[in-house]
């Protein structure tokens, strides 16, 4: 292993968590009533979150959240089942909170 490899390497984790944890908030939906899934945020820029306004004046229980199956070129590990609400909810609080610097 040569040092470029193991730079190269310390060097593309951060940026590889970086988007896992995009794909993380991009999987965050919501079970309208009708059945139909709908994601929780939108990525109008590259890594910029903001709540899909078609959401806006909805009120959202935790038994509404689900997560979504959305394609990613450095995809996170997500349980078959789903991410636990706890998750979810917290992954929202990101979004929200952070969703300019992500």
């Amino acid at each position: 292993m040569t040092a470029h490899d193991l730079y190269g390497d310390r060097k593309g984790a951060p940026a590889r968590r970086r988007e896992q944890v995009r794909h993380l908030i991009r999987s965050v939906g919501v079970e309208l009533e009708g059945g139909a899934r709908v994601p929780f945020f939108v990525e109008p820029t590259p890594g910029r979150f903001k709540r899909n306004p078609s959401l806006r004046s909805a009120e959202i229980n935790d038994e509404q959240l689900c997560t979504l199956k959305v394609p990613a070129e450095i995809p996170a590990k997500i349980p078959t089942s789903g991410l636990p609400v706890g998750t979810l909810k917290h992954l929202i609080d990101m979004g929200v909170n952070r969703g300019d610097e992500l």
